[in-house]
């Protein structure tokens, strides 16, 4: 067994008896004959203690050497005067004055790089960022004001809500205007729930009722048709010359009177509400002023020709109600989409109230450019009621027709550069993509003020327009074309047709007319307008059913 090295000699010292201390106290050192021998041709690397710098240069010359650094963390830098080994040092940089400059992208003030802390704060100019060259809105919006009658009105719906009676009634109120703002708190009767005495909290469906009857009332509030619960609205007696095309809207309505106003037509979104299965059990249209056609067939009334429509139209379009002891068929000829469950057997204890509509005349279709502006011969006079006119002051209430068994005659050829007769499209125009625009924007009435001095005199019309037609219909003031019914700020086509409407109530096994009994109150006209040239009437058979009611 090879021997243990020893340990090397202990050096020779001395005791120094006037300072009582050793002399020659040198560090032993350890002999390097008898060490072992090392290899350098090892690829792994050297290991050192962790209190050392892990550096090669710490390890030269065979002596233990360790630097030593002052000062935080990332400003560390190799200490100076009490070093043991002497190197040149590195001084930290000196500090420097703190600017200040404005990032106009986020709105921070930001310090440069150099510093931390701030020594001498001091602010410098900072120029203003150019002013917008954005149009601003040249007026003051004005603020809303009520009238006492309106005031009236808002504290009856108030009441109304409070007592959770469901019925607001506003008949003889004197309401000249009512604003949307006032009839938007009636939809508060939809979240409101009821109290029972055997349940304490049961969810109801809300049934409102709103009379404004007896009002000398301009227009009407565009916000009541938002009300998907209204089942009862009485508009007889008033001054209002038009319905908006969202009543559409109002799927359970089960009474609407519109008798003794100043309406002309009737919007053909009415007849969305006496499609199969209708709720709507009471319409009372007459008396009122309509237009009338120049020439009627008198033979086509009370639905003397019915057989001749039943010949030319195939089984296959007319589906069988489940009603025993009702032999009546859906009329199905424009494939329209019915719920199948109302065409069970079962179906038949909604007692649903049955309509029919006859076709009986078509008058000629304006053609209007996309600015809304007549460019064709015939002209459909649309007058806004002011309130201050009677209805004895409507002198044209006679309409010219055409045939409805071809299709409508195109319009003359027209030099304008708004329209175009020689290749007419579907595709809307860049100003009806720019009034969609405006009219999702909410701020209609806003709008004029924002276009420059020399902008062309028809745009301020066309906004007024919508922006009235956004007031009337609740809505963003666009329009759906009522032959494709793609939605549309300007109808670029307009016409009207009448039709007789008969109704069949549940229990019952005959049909009878809505309107009065004289020949010139049973043609109804519907006003009908197209989001362009293509979409116009097509050719009708004297008679010919609406789609979606029923036929015996």
């Amino acid at each position: 067994m090879e021997e243990e090295p020893t340990l090397p000699k202990l050096p020779a010292v001395s005791w120094d008896s006037d300072t009582q201390t050793f002399t020659n106290t040198r560090k032993r050192a350890r002999d390097q004959s008898l060490a072992l021998p090392t290899f350098n041709n090892s690829s792994d690397p050297a290991i050192f203690s962790s209190d050392d710098d892990p550096s090669l240069e710490n390890y030269t010359q065979n002596q233990r050497r360790k630097k030593r650094y002052v000062g935080s963390w990332f400003q560390q830098h190799p200490t100076s005067s009490d070093s043991t080994f002497s190197e040149i040092v590195q001084q930290p940089l000196p500090k420097t004055r703190r600017t200040f400059r404005r990032q106009f992208d986020s709105g921070v003030w930001l310090g440069s790089d150099n510093s931390v802390d701030m020594e001498e704060d001091s602010v410098t100019d900072v120029k203003t960022p150019v002013e917008s060259k954005l149009l601003q809105l040249g007026h003051v919006r004005a603020t809303t004001t009520i009238s006492s009658t309106e005031a009236n009105a808002r504290q009856v719906i108030q009441d109304a809500i409070d007592k959770g009676t469901q019925v607001v009634n506003l008949t003889s109120f004197n309401i000249e205007t009512i604003s949307n703002a006032t009839i938007s708190q009636i939809s508060l009767f939809d979240t409101i729930p009821l109290m029972t005495e055997t349940f304490p909290i049961e969810r109801k469906q809300p049934s409102i009722e709103v009379y404004l009857a007896s009002n000398p009332l301009i227009r009407v509030p565009g916000a009541l048709f938002n009300l998907e619960n209204l089942t009862v609205l009485s508009l007889r007696n008033t001054k209002i010359t038009e319905l908006p095309s969202s009543i559409r809207n109002l799927r359970n309505l089960d009474t609407l009177n519109v008798s003794l106003t100043r309406l002309r037509y009737l919007p053909w979104e009415l007849t969305d509400l006496l499609k199969f299965p209708s709720k709507l059990r009471t319409l009372n249209i007459h008396p009122n002023p309509f237009y009338q056609p120049d020439e009627l067939d008198s033979t086509l009334l009370g639905g003397a020709c019915e057989k001749n429509w039943m010949h030319q139209t195939t089984p296959d379009e007319l589906i069988p109600l489940p009603e025993p002891g009702r032999p009546y068929m859906l009329n199905m000829s424009d494939d329209i989409p019915i719920d199948s469950a109302c065409l069970k057997p079962d179906a038949a204890k909604h007692n649903a109230m049955y309509w029919q509509a006859y076709a009986l005349a078509r008058t000629p279709v304006q053609y209007n450019d996309v600015r809304g502006f007549v460019v064709s011969t015939f002209r459909l006079s649309r007058q806004k009621s002011t309130g201050s006119e009677s209805p004895s002051e409507h002198l044209d209430t006679v309409l010219p027709t055409e045939d409805i068994c071809s299709a409508p005659a195109p319009p003359p050829p027209s030099r304008s550069q708004f329209s175009s007769t020689s290749n007419p499209s579907r595709v809307p125009s860049l100003l009806e993509l720019a009034l969609q625009s405006c009219a999702k924007s909410g701020q209609l009435r806003d709008l004029p003020s924002y276009l420059p001095h020399n902008a062309p005199s028809h745009l301020l019309e066309i906004l007024e327009r919508i922006a009235q037609q956004s007031e009337e219909g609740g809505n963003c003031g666009d329009l759906p074309c009522s032959v494709c019914g793609r939605r549309v700020t300007v109808p670029m086509v307009q016409w009207i047709e009448w039709w007789e409407v008969r109704q069949c109530a549940p229990g019952e096994d005959s049909f009878k007319s809505v309107a009065g009994t004289g020949e010139n109150e049973q043609a109804i006209p519907f006003l009908r307008w197209g989001c362009s040239w293509k979409c116009v009437p097509s050719g009708m058979i004297p008679g010919q059913r609406l789609p979606g009611t029923v036929v015996r």
